[in-house]
């Protein structure tokens, strides 16, 4: 009986601590489930507040710059030299104009943009056609840039260093501003009140060197004696920081030293080069040698040739310096800042001589006598072969 009963208790005492082991495993799965409840909650308050940052972030931080920054922009004022050129084709949707934007470097996240798009309400209402857009713009100020009518937006022409006039007046025809025609005769016959124009000598294109290469905004309305205006008054302002200042110590008219620059600017492809090659010029000049400047030559004969024939340099015009000692009767293109600035404070040295090192190449030789040229001459040949 007391074996019985003994047995009995041990079964109760086993089934107690079964179950009091059951009951330890659901509390523990009950504290895992809502330990894992509170986990996910709070990652999902994370995401949410993340995503809200972020979005925020973009939409009125970084694209923002910061809470203060400007939401409009002046249409009217010229972009920077380094403003992106952005074409936006007719038809385009606001994804594709996100995708051009992020293309070019203008925005940094496409997604946000069309955000801000649909929030400011401009989504599917820009305009197409053409627009210089400076970075560093935030979404609002692109977004407002881009709603202008393409009549509006703003049209550009750049006159690349080392142009003739001829040669920009048909890139002032080719852009609709006026025809070469009507350019040509206002270069020629209009009349200018700036005083660095007094005293320009009678030639075939009195402005030929002073229509200053850079880029120019339009509006749309400008006539060829507005765009020499705007070439014009920007010529005035690099001469009178980086030109003016050495003209009376130089021994050498406002219109020589033009000349010069022209010369460099036509002759050098490397900016150290130029107050080198314009060295070269005055050290001929000082000993009354001829300058023999091929592009002077090509300028004669309306030529680009890479080599100057017999029959160039036979040509009888003002400006061949193979024929003519001294300076060319005026430029022969329109320099820019750094071929001025070479003309006016040239290197000192004893080269009177220089030749391309290699077809092709950019880089000269410079000698102080023929014989060195020649060598150097018959090295640059050989690289026709």
């Amino acid at each position: 009986m007391d074996d019985r009963r003994r047995e009995s208790g041990e079964q109760l005492t086993r089934r107690q601590a079964s179950s009091r082991k059951r009951r330890r495993r659901r509390k523990k799965k009950k504290i895992l489930r809502i330990l894992t409840v509170i986990g996910i909650t709070i990652l999902v308050i994370a995401a949410v507040l993340g995503i809200s940052y972020g979005v925020g972030k973009h939409i009125t931080g970084k694209y923002m710059n910061n809470s203060n920054a400007e939401t409009t922009v002046d249409i009217s004022a010229e972009p920077s030299a380094d403003a992106v050129e952005i074409v936006i084709p007719q038809g385009a949707t606001t994804k594709d104009i996100a995708k051009l934007l992020k293309d070019n470097g203008l925005i940094s996240n496409e997604f946000f943009f069309r955000l801000k798009c649909k929030s400011a309400g401009a989504d599917q209402s820009f305009h197409y056609g053409t627009f210089y857009i400076d970075k560093g713009l935030t979404d609002d100020q692109i977004i407002e840039i881009l709603k202008q009518s393409n009549t509006t937006a703003q049209n550009r022409i750049t006159i690349p260093e080392g142009y003739t006039v001829k040669q920009i007046a048909a890139l002032v025809d080719e852009k609709g501003i006026a025809t070469t025609e009507d350019f040509l005769n206002e270069v020629n016959n209009g009349e200018f009140n700036y005083d660095f124009l007094e005293g320009i000598p009678d030639r075939e294109y009195r402005l030929e060197g002073y229509l200053f290469p850079d880029t120019y905004y339009l509006s749309g309305n400008e006539t060829a004696r507005d765009i020499i205006v705007m070439m014009l008054d920007r010529f005035e302002q690099i001469y009178n920081t980086s030109v003016k200042p050495y003209v009376s110590s130089s021994g050498y008219t406002l219109d020589q030293l033009v000349t010069v620059a022209s010369m460099v600017e036509a002759e050098a492809m490397l900016d150290e080069e130029r107050p080198v090659i314009a060295g070269v010029i005055y050290n001929r000049l000082d000993i009354d040698m001829y300058l023999q400047i091929d592009a002077t030559v090509q300028y004669a004969n309306q030529t680009k040739n890479e080599v100057v024939t017999e029959t160039d340099l036979s040509v009888d015009s003002p400006y061949n310096t193979y024929k003519n000692k001294g300076l060319p009767i005026g430029p022969i293109c329109s320099p820019g800042e750094a071929s001025l600035s070479a003309a006016v404070q040239p290197e000192k040295h004893n080269y009177y001589y220089y030749v391309l090192k290699a077809r092709g190449g950019s880089e000269h030789v410079f000698t102080e006598n023929y014989e060195d040229f020649l060598t150097a001459k018959a090295a640059y040949q050989a690289t026709f072969d």
